[in-house]
């Protein structure tokens, strides 16, 4: 539902709150509210519900007055160990990042969770509606496992995502095979980030700029209820723009990064990746009334905000592949909706540029 008042008169009201969530953030919550789980505990907690879905470990919401959820893994080893939580985030995988260990936390691998109802899409109704509290997936099972410990805390800085089907968290889809499992980019982001980081993945399936707007923008109200100084917000909005006007695509972008700026946090712009369609660059993307890549390239010069052109970078991974190839990497019969080893592709392409642009963000990097 949309809201009936300008959010720019709106946002007021939610900045006191803001200001006060931030006072705390990078505190843990109470230990009372930490609880450890042994490997004999976790043999009863977690299941797998069928020989087509991982073991699933539900840990119950805890009480605390946060959304975020640090875990703490103890293993025997990390190697060749994939894990996910919520709706089939990717929090850890061995091939991506490997765990740093010490002499004091040896064997020890540390993320945050960051938990919402549902879990999955914020306003999809087929969306992965998931259970309070934190869920992780192990498809390699509790073999190697000692103990996981959860504690709630506020983190030291979140990530928010903006932006569509290609970005979101989508379906868990366990019961697909992974190259075709639908998959956004947004949704390996996790992987990469050690544990001061909270991804916060607002993207949602068919949304626009529309959505994220700074007058009536449903999707950008919880995104405002929680952003606070320090906070970093990747934007990619472009591939359900098509009729949107040129002058109207660049105003909402612009006031976007406006009001994110308001709050002492980090817009960064991010331009949609390619479709597999085999066209020339420098005709992707383009609709009669809206040059996507040349908008947001005069909004990044324009507003001095960083830009990753993941629309180039993509071209430059896909052209010497082929498009055959390429299509391997997105869902079966699909040129624009990415499966898993795609959206890790081009979520590697946004850390190498997050990277390469040495953004304040490559020091959370795992």
């Amino acid at each position: 539902m949309m809201l009936q008042i300008p959010l720019r008169f709106a946002f007021s009201l939610v900045a006191l709150a803001a200001s006060l969530t931030a006072c705390s953030a990078g505190s843990k919550a109470p230990s009372d509210h930490s609880i450890t789980y042994n490997a004999a505990e976790l043999q009863s907690l977690c299941l797998a519900a069928s020989a087509d879905t991982p073991v699933a470990c539900h840990f119950p919401d805890l009480g605390a007055q946060t959304s975020h959820y640090a875990i703490e893994v103890q293993a025997s080893s990390f190697d060749n160990m994939a894990l996910y939580a919520e709706s089939r985030r990717l929090m850890y995988d061995a091939g991506i990042a490997s765990v740093k260990s010490d002499s004091t936390h040896a064997n020890t691998l540390r993320f945050i969770v960051n938990t919402r109802q549902p879990d999955g899409q914020p306003i999809q109704q087929d969306t992965y509606a998931g259970l309070p509290g934190a869920t992780l997936w192990l498809p390699q099972g509790l073999q190697s496992i000692n103990s996981i410990s959860v504690t709630p805390v506020e983190p030291v800085q979140r990530v928010f995502v903006i932006g569509d089907s290609t970005v979101c968290d989508q379906n868990p889809q366990w019961d697909k095979p992974a190259t075709d499992r639908f998959s956004g980019w947004g949704q390996v982001l996790p992987a990469y980030f050690n544990d001061t980081v909270s991804i916060v993945n607002y993207a949602d399936s068919g949304e626009g700029t529309e959505a994220f707007n700074t007058f009536d923008g449903e999707l950008l109200v919880p995104i405002a209820e929680q952003l606070t100084p320090n906070d970093v917000v990747l934007i990619q909005l472009g591939h359900n723009d098509k009729t949107t006007p040129q002058d109207v695509y660049t105003q909402r972008l612009t006031d976007l990064i406006h009001f994110i700026r308001s709050r002492d946090a980090q817009p960064v712009l991010i331009s949609p990746m390619l479709r597999n369609h085999g066209i020339p660059l420098a005709k992707q993307h383009q609709w009669p009334q809206l040059d996507i890549p040349a908008a947001l390239q005069g909004i990044a010069t324009r507003e001095n905000v960083p830009y990753i052109d993941l629309l180039s970078l993509s071209n430059q991974w896909a052209q010497p592949l082929g498009q055959t190839t390429a299509q391997t990497f997105f869902v079966t019969n699909d040129r624009t909706h990415t499966n898993e080893a795609g959206a890790r592709v081009f979520a590697g392409l946004v850390i190498d540029a997050i990277k390469q642009q040495d953004l304040s963000l490559a020091q959370a990097l795992r």
